[in-house]
């Protein structure tokens, strides 16, 4: 299981959020990523649709305050 937060503030555009979670979900080494980010830094909508599309399906969303959670489990290949 990887942890990715992304609810820091980037200081490089290799920092970005959108970046950070593109080279983890890219790379699709881990089997789980649970994910804390800003709807802002990176929309739920652009999250469940980068992670279909790299084979990740996101089983769970929980809203908090001012960021959210999120599980992304690998899908199975058949």
């Amino acid at each position: 299981m990887k942890l990715l937060d992304l609810r820091e503030l980037s200081k490089t555009c290799s920092d970005n959020p959108m970046v950070r979670f593109l080279n983890v979900i890219n790379r699709g080494e881990d089997l789980e990523i649970h994910l804390l980010a800003k709807k802002e830094d990176l929309p739920i909508g652009i999250l469940k649709l980068i992670a279909a599309k790299n084979g990740y399906d996101v089983i769970e969303i929980k809203l908090e305050e001012s960021y959210y959670t999120a599980k992304l489990r690998k899908k199975e290949r058949m």
